[in-house]
């Protein structure tokens, strides 16, 4: 065998050898420090009072808080003077503007004198309609109701005189039809006599000629009887007629006598009354607006004049935005809260405000507003969805202005002097849901159930089930039984951790090796790795410290 090749061998042999050394070295230095640390971490704590906080950051933008809008009043008028410019610093009563009402004050002035006189002439109408009756129009109406009833007395009077009238012609009537019958037997007797030569013809024309006559006045009597029944027909509709005048002449009377007696006149009295109250409501109105006549408009806050918004000689309504005012005093902070840490919003929680361009300084406010709607958002990574809040701000010292960013921490969660454990102490049974801890009595674990309450990374609130000093588990995992003792957990825990060791140390011992194996033969390479050159005496495989 030559010498390179004995040479070869020799470095392969101190490279194993080398990487041996290390991994033993290595897992005797390993498994004493974690069996150390293991031995020195205690298996249990005690249940302490602490105070649980939570905060989220943000960032946001300091704005005016009241910016107020100073609108006209009044329905309609016109700006005459505008008093400030954008810019003037303004105090509550101050005047803004003026506006040009008098063109309104006179016409509200003619309607306040055309409705009093209205009114006056409607109350004159209704004292005429309640007025009572004169006595000479009561003595025209009595004498009319006399009248009446004398005019009745003589139609019913009329009206009887007609059964004697009728009987007497229903008497000429049967006269008349005797007549007529006699005439007529008189020409059946002639004309016999004539037949036989016992009457001239002469007389048999005689006779004709008094039948003829004698039916005539039949006739006659006939006809004058029916016109005698109509008479009666037309004095029975007299009667009629002549009651119909006695009963309006009666309630003429009546009606004269009583005040609003007929339905009439009641009508025409309400409607007057209602006219009326028309009237004085319209005046009522024409001198509210009067005494509200606004000729100027003042400022409401301390502050200065943002913005201008009118001219003067513009024509306002009452939504009409003439002026704007701020408080730079009274100021606020404008933030989005990302959705995920919005539901840990409440009203009045304390932020903390900071800004890299006022070192130093540090301002602290509250929420005051949440918004109940989410809007997306954009930002330096993107779009997100957001939910706006504002926050009051105290500012001392006059420094922030509108328009400042700053940086706010918000505290989500500050509860005091509560009772807590870590939060791997507490462990949640599957089925029930329920939570539980296992107390220690210095030997001996018993599982008990709590109620938890807030928590953060580290710790958890227990609200019931724990007193103070008590002693827990500080760990609990499935492993844990109900009457383990601590002993019981230590071993358990010792197992864990050489079984883990055991598989760390043979998975760096193959790594050892296989590095060694692959740079035993590259000393450029060890060296570009940092691996230290081997030799006697020196740092490196097989001889020497090992690396650290």
């Amino acid at each position: 065998m030559n010498n390179k090749i004995k040479l070869g061998i020799a470095v392969i042999a101190i490279a194993a050898v080398g990487v041996g050394g290390f991994a033993a070295y290595a897992h005797i230095r390993n498994k004493n420090g974690m069996s150390d640390m293991n031995r020195e971490r205690p298996l249990t704590e005690a249940v302490t009072r602490n105070s649980l906080t939570n905060t989220i950051t943000a960032s946001g933008s300091v704005l005016l808080e009241d910016e107020i809008e100073v609108y006209a009043e009044g329905e309609t008028n016109i700006i005459k003077t505008i008093l400030v410019e954008e810019g003037d610093t303004v105090k509550a009563g101050d005047l803004l503007v003026e506006y040009d009402v008098e063109d309104r004050k006179e016409e509200l002035e003619k309607q306040i004198r055309d409705t009093e006189r209205e009114i006056e002439n409607t109350q004159l109408s209704l004292k005429s309609m309640t007025a009572p009756t004169s006595d000479t129009e009561l003595s025209k109406l009595k004498s009319t109701v006399a009248s009446k009833e004398k005019a009745l007395q003589d139609a019913n009077t009329t009206y009887n005189s007609y059964d004697s009238k009728l009987s007497t012609q229903q008497t000429a009537i049967d006269n008349a039809k005797q007549d007529v019958n006699d005439a007529e037997k008189e020409v059946s007797d002639l004309e016999q006599l004539l037949a036989v030569g016992g009457a001239t013809q002469n007389e048999y024309d005689t006779a004709v000629t008094a039948a003829k006559k004698a039916n005539d006045q039949l006739t006659e009597a006939q006809q004058a009887y029916d016109d005698l029944v109509t008479e009666r027909d037309n004095a029975k509709l007299g009667i009629t007629t002549a009651q119909n005048d006695v009963t309006d002449a009666k309630n003429a009377l009546k009606d004269a006598q009583t005040v609003l007696g007929d339905t009439q006149s009641k009508t025409q009295y309400e409607q007057t009354q209602l006219t009326l109250k028309g009237l004085q409501d319209n005046l009522a109105d024409y001198k509210k607006d009067l005494n509200e006549l606004v000729y100027s408009t003042s400022s409401t806050v301390d502050g200065k004049v943002t913005e201008v918004c009118v001219d003067e000689g513009t024509y306002t309504e009452e939504n009409t935005v003439i002026l704007k005012v701020a408080d730079f005093n009274r100021l606020i902070v404008s933030a989005n809260i990302e959705e995920y840490d919005a539901p840990l919003l409440e009203l009045g929680q304390k932020v903390v405000m900071t800004s890299d361009g006022l070192e130093g300084k540090e301002y602290t406010g509250s929420i005051t507003r949440i918004n109940d709607s989410a809007l997306a958002a954009t930002t330096n990574m993107g779009s997100e969805t957001a939910v706006p809040v504002e926050i009051s701000v105290d500012n001392p010292d006059d420094v922030l202005k509108p328009g400042y960013n700053l940086d706010l921490e918000i505290t989500v969660l500050d509860k005091p002097d509560i009772l807590t454990v870590s939060s791997g102490a507490v462990r949640k049974d599957a089925k029930s849901g329920k939570s539980y801890v296992f107390v220690s009595d210095g030997t001996k674990l018993s599982q008990r159930e709590v109620t938890t309450g807030e928590e953060n990374d580290t710790v958890i609130e227990i609200a019931s089930g724990l007193s103070e000093g008590e002693e827990v588990l500080s760990s609990v995992s499935d492993n844990i039984k109900d009457g383990m003792t601590l002993e019981e957990i230590r071993e358990q825990n010792n197992n864990a951790v050489n079984t883990g060791e055991q598989k760390t140390d043979n998975d760096r011992t193959e790594n050892d090796m296989m590095r060694g194996g692959m740079m035993g033969n590259d000393p450029n390479r060890r060296a570009n790795q940092g691996v230290p050159s081997g030799g006697p005496g020196g740092g490196g495989f097989g001889g020497g410290r090992p690396m650290g």
